[in-house]
């Protein structure tokens, strides 16, 4: 779940580079809630393993997946009353250090919290996105990168207006 650290660390190479802000050290990290629920995801695993293993065990979980995923998938795909009922949310945790503390002393001074939220993530929330982040593509062409290439979100997007899109139209981003 989140940015593979990958992609963050190649917009922060970018930010660094082409607008010198200093780089960050980045963590991903899933909360789990619990052993009862590591026992059940392993479960699941080693019986998703075990079926995908041989073609019968392909064959059924294509058939079936409602059976399979304890109700969580189906061919269908979810109903507008489950897609009303579901948001996602996610927490961004920082430490770091305040602009009159030197990195070289001492501990991190400051901590930062983002908390992102918004509907249903794969129906609702992705198109909202997409379609913000075309209208600032046609809108801010100036506050994009300069040159051609293939850039992350967090590179092509960090000097647009990209997030207060997203916050009017109901991806919320807000610092705690």
């Amino acid at each position: 779940m989140g940015s593979d650290p990958s992609v963050v660390k190649r917009t922060q190479r970018f930010l660094s580079e082409e607008h010198q802000d200093t780089p960050v050290q980045y963590g991903a990290y899933a909360g789990i809630g619990g052993v009862w629920n590591i026992i059940k995801m392993m479960f699941a695993g080693m019986m998703f393993w075990f079926l995908v293993k041989f073609s019968f065990g392909r064959n059924l979980l294509m058939k079936y997946p409602e059976f399979f995923s304890f109700g969580m998938f189906s061919k269908a795909g979810p109903t507008r009353k489950q897609m009303e009922g579901s948001s996602f949310q996610f927490s961004f945790y920082g430490e770091g250090y305040t602009d009159e503390q030197d990195p070289t002393q001492g501990k991190p001074n400051a901590k930062i919290r983002t908390l992102v939220q918004g509907p249903e993530a794969a129906y609702v929330a992705t198109p909202i996105a997409m379609v913000q982040a075309a209208l600032t593509i046609l809108n801010e062409p100036a506050a994009l990168p300069k040159r051609g290439g293939v850039y992350t979100p967090g590179a092509a997007f960090a000097k647009t207006t990209l997030i207060d899109r997203l916050n009017k139209h109901g991806i919320q981003f807000s610092v705690i």
